[in-house]
């Protein structure tokens, strides 16, 4: 394997999650530069490689520069889904309760971090995904547990609760993905 594949799959390494068709035009694109690079360097692919950086950055650049691809979007909607569903405290009448009060909020608390951490790492759209997700999955263990628990009652406060929290961990996914793209400084070229 030449210098430069093994530059470009470091790269490529780097840009990790990203959509397939954007990554592989842009590892061809810099396959083209590094080629012109080499050519106008005498033909020092060492030279030319230094010039660029470290690989891993220049990938982690692209992906902050095109973002995350819509299957690791997906995922991260799938796994906030997985993460808000136990986050429903459900409480029944009598010695047994389905899923205890505290340890709803403990899941409440990694829903809500692993939102906000997609939302700065993967930008607002993934995070408002993300909350999305989540909203829909508290929604849905609500309703699975209010009809399949016998003599379940809903009271209009905790109801609203359920909302309110739901739409919170919307808006979490939305905003940090927003400020950061706000308050960043203007990109580096690559």
């Amino acid at each position: 394997m030449t210098p430069s594949e093994q530059y470009l799959g470091r790269v490529r390494r780097g840009m990790a999650g990203m959509e397939p068709a954007v990554r592989d035009d842009i590892l061809r694109e810099l396959r083209s530069h590094i080629a012109e690079s080499t050519a106008a360097n005498g033909g020092n692919v060492g030279s030319s490689l230094t010039a660029l950086g470290s690989p891993e950055e220049v990938g982690r650049r692209y992906r902050d520069l095109y973002g995350y691809g819509r299957a690791f979007k997906g995922l991260f909607a799938v796994i906030a889904f997985l993460l808000a569903f136990a986050s429903v405290p459900v409480l029944s009448v009598g010695s047994e309760s389905l899923f205890p009060y505290a340890l709803s909020l403990v899941f409440l608390v990694v829903a809500a971090a692993w939102i906000l951490w997609v939302s700065v790492a993967a930008g607002s759209r993934a995070g408002l995904l993300a909350g999305l997700g989540a909203m829909g999955s508290r929604f849905v263990a609500f309703g699975i547990a209010s009809g399949t628990v016998a003599g379940a009652q809903t009271s209009v406060s905790g109801l609203l609760l359920l909302v309110v929290v739901s739409l919170a961990l919307l808006v979490l996914g939305w905003i940090p993905g927003t400020a950061k793209k706000v308050w960043a400084g203007p990109r580096a070229e690559l």
